[in-house]
């Protein structure tokens, strides 16, 4: 006998679905229903096993710095800059200044970004991001000293003392 509980009616030519997998010790479902060690997430534009920078119109430039900032400035390469939204650099009250392949984010009032990870700023452009990526990268700590960051995956800033 089997019992379908708060489901249809098999009568009524209603699919049932089957409850989720349950993973196997150590093992987690991924946004791509398969059980894994790493399993995949959505990024911030809901792509499972995206990279956050693929949202419908603004490109996102990422972060992950383990101290405070006090300003950065950067290149796009493969990509025309129109404009700057959001992120953290707005949060924290940066003036963010673009040109069409320049981006340059500051504060007047000394205010900084603090230590973490998150959306930088989002860069709204003209053309494909599949080339888009991160070039003469120039960021600061809070008293002004320049930080050796890299640049991973061509979108996110990430900088460990």
């Amino acid at each position: 006998m089997l019992l379908f509980i708060g489901c249809d009616s098999i009568s009524e030519n209603k699919i049932v679905t089957p409850p989720p997998e349950i993973c196997p010790d150590g093992e987690s479902m991924g946004c791509d229903d398969n059980c894994s060690n790493t399993p995949l997430e959505k990024d911030a534009c809901g792509v499972c096993g995206g990279n956050g920078a693929t949202c419908e119109g603004y490109w996102n430039v990422l972060y992950d710095l383990s101290v405070a900032i006090g300003g950065f400035q950067f290149n796009i390469n493969n990509l025309i800059i129109t404009g700057s939204t959001g992120g953290v650099a707005e949060e924290a009250g940066f003036s963010v200044s673009t040109s069409t392949s320049t981006v340059l984010g500051f504060s007047l009032a000394g205010s900084t970004i603090s230590a973490g990870s998150g959306i930088l700023v989002q860069i709204n452009f003209e053309g494909n991001t599949d080339n888009a990526c991160i070039d003469n990268l120039i960021i600061s700590d809070s008293g002004g000293q320049a930080l050796n960051a890299e640049i991973i995956n061509c979108n996110t800033i990430k900088y460990s003392d």
